[in-house]
């Protein structure tokens, strides 16, 4: 495992692994609480992910069966805060919302990516400080350790993972290489890697987020400063291979950070900073990105986090400084409208969102907390506009809920 590579990078290096972080803390101290905890988590639980002080999770035997291919309603985040490195797991029925039971989980690395396959067996966590865990989901959304605690991939820092729509592919973005990877996924969630899908980005900036198009022919990675590039990729072999020219912020000294795809597959909305804003890019049948007429489209401070509903009707952008998210209406060209009510106030810093599995609601973890997560129904009577449903606890405090993922 790659973790003494931690030690090594500037203080600067480690903010823009963790943009969120609240400004009133001094670089170095940052540092120095995430290496410390980083280090304690190694310490205690060496290669097990689990922390022997928490709840712990059965092991799985490696190369067994599946999960349980749940049809549940659940949603997954994941604490970066030190009381302690948690998971927590909450369900969704009967219009509420209630935690899993067991939940939070407590885990030794901070768990700053989640992904879950699209049949809901496994649940991938990648941690910045090197290495990736695979969980087994059950039916009624406990998660349990796999692989009989150890990591099922080393060598890796992800800041971001996705699974493709086959379910076949475990795609990753690193938090300090700026290069992207694939491993196939195989019997109990088991990963292989595929050394020829390695791609090397950029050697300074790291990767901020991985997106794949619906049909699975390519894959897009923003670098911050350094802007979005385009790879291909092939569903039947796992081949990974940069294509096209990198695209640049739009405004010198910006930076690209969460991105989202229609579901059409035909466009691309990225957060930028220096523009304040979200761009809308077009994509080619080869993969190029074209900006659009009247992009970008104005958001409060911070943009960072994009989604796209399942519809392929509203865009959302959470705004990490501003502590809210610009909703828009998104036409068939690809043009944006900014929604009445529009922008719409969540908690502290929010920083990552999702659309549940019934696709009803819109969930935001946030890392400053007042709450932690929050959920929102999308209005039918003002179309696209979010309504506040609940909110929820994450762990204790102070949790820092930065990564969030739900069952498909």
């Amino acid at each position: 495992m790659k973790i003494v590579k931690m030690n090594l990078r500037p203080d600067t290096q480690l903010q823009k692994l963790l943009p969120f972080a609240p400004t009133t803390q001094p670089p170095g101290a940052l540092r120095g609480v995430r290496l410390m905890r980083l280090i304690a988590g190694v310490c205690c639980g060496g290669l097990l992910l689990l922390s022997g002080c928490g709840k712990f999770f059965p092991p799985l035997t490696s190369g067994g069966s599946g999960g349980s291919g749940t049809t549940g309603d659940y949603i997954y985040a994941g604490n970066l805060g030190t009381n302690p490195l948690t998971v927590a797991g909450f369900t969704l029925a009967n219009s509420a919302l209630s935690d899993i039971s067991g939940s939070p989980w407590s885990v030794s690395l901070e768990p700053t990516s989640l992904a879950i396959t699209p049949n809901n067996d496994y649940l991938y966590l990648g941690s910045a400080a090197g290495g990736i865990y695979v969980f087994t989901i059950s039916s009624t959304g406990q998660i349990s350790l796999g692989n009989g605690g150890a990591p099922v991939a080393t060598g890796v820092e992800p800041s971001v993972l996705h699974v493709d729509s086959t379910g076949t592919w475990l795609l990753g973005a690193d938090a300090f290489a700026g290069e992207a990877y694939v491993f196939q996924i195989g019997s109990g969630g088991l990963l292989t890697p595929i050394s020829s899908s390695v791609v090397t980005l950029n050697a300074t900036e790291p990767a901020t987020d991985l997106e794949i198009t619906p049909n699975d022919s390519f894959v897009f990675v923003s670098c911050g400063t350094a802007g979005i590039y385009t790879l291909s990729f092939d569903s039947s072999t796992g081949a990974l291979a940069q294509i096209n020219n990198v695209l640049n912020p739009k405004q010198n000294g910006g930076a690209d950070y969460g991105m989202a795809v229609a579901p059409s597959g035909d466009y691309l909305f990225a957060a930028e900073t220096g523009v304040g804003g979200v761009r809308a890019l077009s994509i080619s049948s080869s993969g190029a990105l074209t900006e659009l007429s009247g992009s970008p489209y104005k958001t409060a401070s911070g943009a960072y986090s994009v989604l796209v509903d399942s519809t392929g009707s509203y865009v959302y952008v959470a705004n990490r400084t501003q502590g809210t998210i610009s909703a828009f209406l998104l036409s068939t060209t690809g043009a944006l409208t900014t929604i009445s009510g529009s922008p719409f106030a969540t908690g502290s810093l929010p920083v990552a969102m999702v659309e549940d599995h019934s696709k009803t609601y819109i969930a935001v973890v946030c890392a400053g907390g007042d709450p932690d997560m929050e959920l929102f129904t999308i209005s039918t009577s003002t179309p696209g506009a979010l309504t506040k449903f609940t909110t929820a606890t994450t762990g204790t405090d102070p949790t820092e809920a930065s990564s969030i993922a739900t069952t498909h």
